[in-house]
């Protein structure tokens, strides 16, 4: 397994600064924001050259948005950036794109599924041919209904849509505070899981007790080894089933500095603490 971080927590620093950095304190890679640091995928080309030029490798491209956006517009100029995404990686020769399902509410579940599945069999089959693959991370959205986001939808996306180069952007800390296990879930899906995000989530069982799972403050995301993820365990989990690709760091944890208007020596810090806990499991030391 490698290490990596994705650049959305630096994005107020050029995206070659980020790399020079990443590189010198010893990253294997990064997962770079398309939006935010490289202003769309015109500047794919330049942005990964820029990368590669500190010897680290970009482990994906991520194009933030909503492909079942239910307004009309966003949800094409969406649809129209990640497949330019996916386009602009084969030409420069990175093999992963990360996106983010949504769910339009005008539609039903079924018909969720069906359309998402309809607009990502053709890309895949495109990038597929170049070796590019297509990973939907499984964050539930601000109202918490996105699909392909949880071990069932999983099931029902891959059902619909069985290329073998679409696949997930495992993210543990969004399974916590569903009551999912992460560790579990890793067994339906593991020759899907394409990317693993390092993120942790903090349950505060206090808070918990008063407004139970459907209030808010009980839980918050955090950095590896802050949270309830025992990350020797999950890293095992995925080993074993094959998973030996990058681990990248979602940096979220505010209090170290998560947000573009703090300071960004903290924000490193922070993503050097997560760094050493994913080291240990790898290195095999008790972490």
């Amino acid at each position: 397994m490698k290490t990596g971080f994705y650049t959305a927590v630096l994005a107020d620093l050029p995206v070659a600064e980020v790399a020079e950095w990443a590189a010198g304190v010893g990253f294997d890679a990064v997962e770079v924001d398309v939006g935010r640091h490289l202003g769309g995928p015109d500047g794919i080309t330049a942005g990964v050259d820029a990368v590669r030029r500190h010897g680290i490798g970009v482990c994906a491209l991520t194009y933030f948005g909503f492909l079942l956006d239910g307004d009309p517009a966003t949800r094409e100029r969406t649809r129209a950036g990640v497949a330019a995404t996916v386009d602009a990686a084969a030409e420069s020769g990175v093999d992963l794109v990360v996106t983010f399902a949504g769910r339009d509410q005008g539609l039903s579940e079924d018909e969720n599924y069906r359309e998402l599945a309809s607009f990502l069999g053709p890309l895949a089959e495109r990038g597929g041919g170049h070796g590019v693959r297509i990973a939907i991370e499984n964050w539930p959205g601000p109202r918490k209904d996105f699909v392909a986001t949880t071990p069932e939808g999983w099931g029902r996306l891959f059902e619909l849509l069985p290329a073998p180069n679409v696949g997930l952007n495992f993210d543990p800390s969004h399974l916590v505070w569903q009551g999912i296990d992460h560790e579990e879930a890793v067994d339906g899906v593991a020759d899907r899981i394409f990317l693993a995000h390092a993120k942790d989530t903090e349950v505060i069982p206090e808070r918990l007790q008063q407004v139970g799972y459907f209030g808010s403050g009980w839980w918050r995301y955090r950095l590896p080894g802050q949270g309830q993820v025992d990350w020797a365990r999950w890293m095992g989990r995925l080993q074993q089933r094959g998973f030996d690709g990058v681990i990248s760091i979602e940096h979220e944890d505010r209090d170290w500095g998560f947000g573009t208007s703090g300071d960004p020596n903290l924000r490193k810090e922070g993503l050097l603490r997560g760094k050493r806990i994913l080291e240990t499991v790898i290195r095999g030391a008790p972490s």
